[in-house]
């Protein structure tokens, strides 16, 4: 049985430098504290000054492009002022984005604005703890039955995605909080792009080891199909507990057992193939649609 340690989202040590301290006054928001910190943004637990609301506010500043002046978020250098900039702009096409998708499995934004000479993102307050800080605690059990708690749930979602023609690509274990009950739910879109427009890949980032190979390679098409091999990839990090070989690493792949000979003992059959088909490095031999990674899981 898998074990149940869903707890309150905990903060973490903020770097005084980089995170904005408790009790700052950002627009209508006071903040409280420090969620999480990346190498791109800040998550806040912050509260509306009108009703005392709990909310979690994203932060955009990227710490290899910007220094902290106060509250003001400031870029290093004339170049990477140019850099921050284009960013920010698409820190905040991912916010205008998120308020025209309603699922509830997708982060719920309240609100976006420019501060502070950047840019923030308001969510739902959401209680739980992110996949990827979940696999870290070893007493937490990997089972079938929990596999397709979180994952049928997360292709659900993507399907909704790939129907208004945008791909996530990126999904990956901290990307996803657990709520209670294992219901996950996605909370980052900075990679999202449109299928239906010729978009250069330089204009989203990638998670190496999650990143399907034509993430890398201009010449090959993004579909379906590369979200199928990040939702794949993410799967089969929950049994390793440990991130994949990145797809563009040609020697590491060939050398990594599939997943079905090293957990068949452990794991349904279907899903351990479903995740060896959604990982094929060639996208013309990957499940094309969410719904064929569906059917192969034998669940809808």
């Amino acid at each position: 049985m898998t074990k149940n340690s869903l707890s309150p989202t905990t903060s973490i040590p903020a770097n005084n430098l980089q995170a904005l301290p408790s009790g700052t006054v950002v627009d209508d928001y006071i903040i409280e504290r420090v969620l999480a910190q990346g190498g791109f943004s800040t998550v806040y637990l912050a509260r509306q000054t009108k009703d005392q609301q709990q909310v979690a506010i994203k932060e955009y500043k990227p710490d290899h492009l910007t220094k902290r002046d106060g509250a003001q978020v400031t870029p290093i250098d004339p170049d990477a002022a140019a850099l921050f900039q284009r960013g920010r702009h698409l820190f905040m096409k991912e916010a205008t984005l998120l308020t025209t998708i309603k699922h509830p499995n997708i982060v719920s934004v309240i609100n976006f604005f420019l501060c502070n000479n950047t840019a923030y993102l308001v969510m739902n307050f959401d209680y739980g703890i992110t996949l990827g800080n979940w696999l870290k605690d070893t007493e937490n059990t990997i089972t079938s039955e929990f596999l397709l708690d979180v994952f049928q749930p997360v292709m659900r979602c993507i399907k909704n995605m790939h129907h208004r023609g945008l791909l996530h690509l990126d999904i990956k274990p901290d990307n996803i909080l657990l709520r209670p009950s294992y219901n996950p739910l996605i909370l980052d879109f900075g990679s999202t792009l449109s299928y239906t427009d010729k978009q250069n890949l330089s204009s989203h980032s990638m998670t190496k080891g999650f990143a399907a190979p034509e993430q890398y390679d201009k010449s090959h098409a993004l579909g379906p199909w590369s979200d199928c091999y990040t939702i794949g990839a993410s799967m089969l990090a929950c049994l390793d507990r440990a991130t994949p070989p990145a797809s563009n690493d040609q020697a590491a792949i060939e050398n990594k057992a599939s997943a079905h000979l090293l957990y068949k003992n452990n794991i349904d059959e279907k899903i351990l193939y479903a995740i060896d088909w959604a990982m094929q490095l060639s996208p013309a031999k990957r499940p094309q649609t969410i719904d064929d990674l569906l059917n192969a899981i034998n669940y809808r």
